[in-house]
């Protein structure tokens, strides 16, 4: 029966070609579907896993996933969290938790414009970091330089900082970083007399691997800027009223996990930690995984329907040959079996072809994606697809259960034909 339905097949060689088409855009659209949500998964995990160890904790006093504001219409019988301010105190506080091996505050000074000497241009992020760590720490994610400490009047510039200006790693240790105040109100800031006219003078002494986050000052040097710049009497008036932007906790491993739920549940802080983070990238990729699999089923609907189509013109070509074949003794469901065998290696074709063209894309796309990943930051990869043997596997069975599926109807039709009628029939 199997052999008898492959000479059918390929009597039209040209049809089922063409009917397998369908299934191998299917399937090359699903591949790159899992394939490609499962290696960016991975390439990400592998960015976080490079930059946040699963013993750091970032502390905020606000909460640091509220990325897009409101997504319900406000209540005045809602809750409303107080922010808490992170001030020494509380910094203190975190300090004496059983576990806490040292707290590293960290600011981020906004709305200001930042130029290399020499050249008019400004960076397009307005903001400059800080934290007293050294170029070497594994949030850096990679360090150039002589020195990983940074003194007063110096700063770390990251890696596209120096493609952006059009120098070299080498070139741009020792130049000057101009940081000046900006006037014009930003999307996340508004413009305050206080900072006209500013401008503050560093020296590069270090470039790191940190993607986006572009310039970093020592805490001293960001806590004169934010107290110049808003016009405050001192550092105390501004840790009282402002406070830090967030507290980096480095815990003992092991106690993590108990460190964070303390300071959520106890102190009302909000956390970011690595499992977190991985935890919120996992839903996602997840559910955008699911939403692009229902649009690729689309492709295999259509592609159910072209079989379909083949399989019901191959009946009506084929009904003397049915009912000769039923006449020398095929049984009913002999005839359905040849059939849906037909419909089965004609998805196998499809689901072969599909995987075979997506493994050569994969082959061919993979340089270029890592060198526009590369570019945007993603420093830990040097291969982006990896070829995941058992999705391949459960992609080519999917194929011909699609086949199988289709060709039910057709089938069950063939071998209700009566073979005295079918031998009538010129």
């Amino acid at each position: 029966m199997f052999r008898y339905a492959v000479q059918i097949i390929f009597r039209r060689k040209l049809r089922t070609f063409l009917t397998s088409l369908g299934i191998m855009i299917a399937v090359m659209l699903m591949t790159f579907i899992l394939f490609g949500m499962s290696d960016l998964k991975n390439a990400v995990t592998s960015e976080f896993s490079s930059r946040f160890s699963p013993q750091d904790l970032y502390v905020s006093g606000r909460d640091m996933f509220m990325f897009g504001g409101m997504n319900t219409a406000p209540s005045k019988q809602d809750d409303v969290k107080e922010e808490i301010i992170l001030n020494t105190q509380l910094r203190e506080e975190l300090e004496k938790i059983d576990g806490v091996i040292s707290t590293n505050p960290i600011f981020t000074v906004s709305n200001v414009e930042v130029f290399l000497e020499g050249d008019d241009v400004p960076y397009p992020m307005n903001f400059v970091g800080s934290a007293d760590l050294p170029g070497t720490h594994h949030i850096y994610n990679g360090f150039f330089g002589s020195d990983d400490k940074l003194d007063n009047g110096e700063i770390f510039v990251s890696n596209f900082v120096v493609s952006f200006f059009e120098t070299s790693k080498k070139e741009i240790i020792g130049k000057k970083i101009l940081v000046k105040s900006s006037n014009s109100s930003t999307f996340l800031s508004v413009a305050s007399k206080s900072m006209i006219d500013k401008q503050y003078e560093f020296t590069v002494a270090g470039v790191v691997e940190s993607g986006n986050d572009a310039f970093f000052v020592n805490t001293k040097e960001a806590m004169n800027m934010l107290v110049d710049l808003g016009g405050f009497t001192d550092e105390n008036e501004y840790l009282e009223k402002v406070g830090y932007d967030q507290i980096l906790l480095i815990t003992e491993e092991g106690k993590t996990s108990d460190i964070e739920k303390y300071i959520v549940d106890e102190l009302k802080l909000s956390v970011i930690s690595t499992e977190t983070l991985l935890g919120f990238l996992d839903t996602l990729t997840s559910g955008l995984t699911i939403a692009l699999v229902i649009f690729g089923s689309i492709s295999a609907l259509v592609a159910s329907i072209g079989i379909i189509n083949t399989m019901v013109m191959s009946i009506y070509e084929q009904t003397k040959e049915i009912g000769i074949i039923k006449a020398m003794g095929a049984s009913n469901s002999q005839v359905l079996i040849i059939f849906l065998i037909q419909s089965g290696i004609i998805g196998f074709i499809g689901g072969a072809l599909g995987l075979g063209i997506t493994f050569l894309g994969m082959k061919l796309a993979d340089p270029f994606i890592v060198s526009i990943l590369s570019k945007q930051g993603f420093t830990s990869i040097d291969k982006f697809f990896n070829f995941q043997l058992l999705n391949a596997i459960y992609i080519t069975l999917g194929s011909i259960l699609i086949g199988i599926i289709a060709g039910l109807y057709p089938a069950r039709k063939a071998s209700k034909i009566d073979p005295i009628e079918a031998l009538r029939q010129n």
